[in-house]
């Protein structure tokens, strides 16, 4: 897939691990698989639903080459490299690049403030060092500091940048971004799982929605209704992703940004699609009773979801 044709359903993959907090390699293969299986149309590698904070070079690398082996070219690998300085990114990315990832994405450098001559030089020199176009990843939420739109089209417009995932949540920024993406030839992606039919609606090319890693096939129908212009249905479907967002808030004592993570690692669990639920350290485990609620609400719904999202596919 070229660079420029980059669109559709990109999951941001949920990294499985074991007890010690290292990589369940086959564990990866096989989601990756029934995410390629399911229509996703790439594959969003060490963001933040895969805890690229919290591993080091060697398991980001692995990371990457276990999950461009199993796609095995059917669908693009996008590697997130995003560092707190930018030296270390650039090795992120070349290292990411001889893992075999097709792209390379990049948040804002964050704990220190930097200004905005500062951040165009963090994203030229990474896009220099690979050799190739690369995209943002706008998680204002997250960093000290943020890209403006600004910004972001002058580094489109230069060829820093050939595609974005906002998922900062503000709309009016999105919007204001996608009035001068085609102009300067810049894909846009939405991480905002809420927002997904109103994005595109509003011009994106695509969603990288975290819930890809539970409802791959509700998102793939909701993006292909919503390229048929059949917007009731693909609001229809949001509609029904919001009633799955609301109880996985309700089953987690404390819903956070990090708790989706290990509760998009229970659900997975419960599938029978990867092996453990184990994250990396701090982030809390689950206890009894929001594996419960998890169990007699959640995973129930996202059966259903899918299941009527593939008798769609069939029929």
């Amino acid at each position: 897939m070229a660079r420029h044709l980059l669109h559709g359903i990109i999951t941001p993959t949920v990294l499985p691990m074991n007890a010690s907090a290292a990589l369940d390699r086959s564990a990866l293969e096989c989601h990756v698989e029934h995410l390629v299986a399911s229509g996703v149309h790439g594959l969003w590698i060490n963001g933040t639903t895969g805890e690229f904070h919290a591993l080091n070079a060697e398991d980001r690398a692995l990371a990457v080459s276990a999950s461009a082996r199993a796609a095995a070219g059917r669908i693009p690998v996008i590697a997130h490299v995003g560092d707190a300085a930018t030296r270390l990114a650039v090795d992120h990315a070349r290292a990411a690049v001889d893992a075999g990832a097709d792209e390379i994405a990049v948040i804002a450098p964050y704990f220190a403030t930097y200004g905005r001559e500062e951040l165009l030089d963090h994203y030229r020199l990474i896009a220099e060092a690979v050799g190739f176009p690369i995209l943002a990843y706008h998680m204002p939420q997250l960093t000290k500091s943020s890209l403006s739109v600004d910004c972001v089209l002058r580094l489109a417009r230069e060829g820093v940048l050939s595609g974005i995932k906002d998922s900062g949540g503000d709309m009016t920024w999105l919007r204001q971004l996608l009035r001068g993406s085609e102009e300067a030839g810049l894909r846009c992606f939405t991480g905002a799982s809420s927002l997904t039919d109103l994005s595109l609606y509003a011009g994106a090319a695509g969603a990288t929605s975290s819930l890809a890693n539970v409802t791959p096939r509700t998102l793939v129908a909701l993006y292909d209704a919503a390229r048929a212009g059949n917007w009731a249905r693909a609001r229809a479907l949001q509609e029904q992703l919001e009633d799955l967002l609301e109880a996985m808030r309700a089953a987690r004592r404390a819903p956070t940004l990090s708790s989706f993570v290990t509760t998009y690692k229970f659900v997975l669990v419960s599938l029978g699609l990867i092996n453990e639920s184990h994250a990396a350290p701090p982030l809390a485990r689950l206890d009894e009773d929001e594996r419960h609620r998890l169990s007699s609400t959640v995973v129930p719904m996202i059966r259903e979801l899918e299941a009527a999202a593939h008798k769609g596919e069939t029929t």
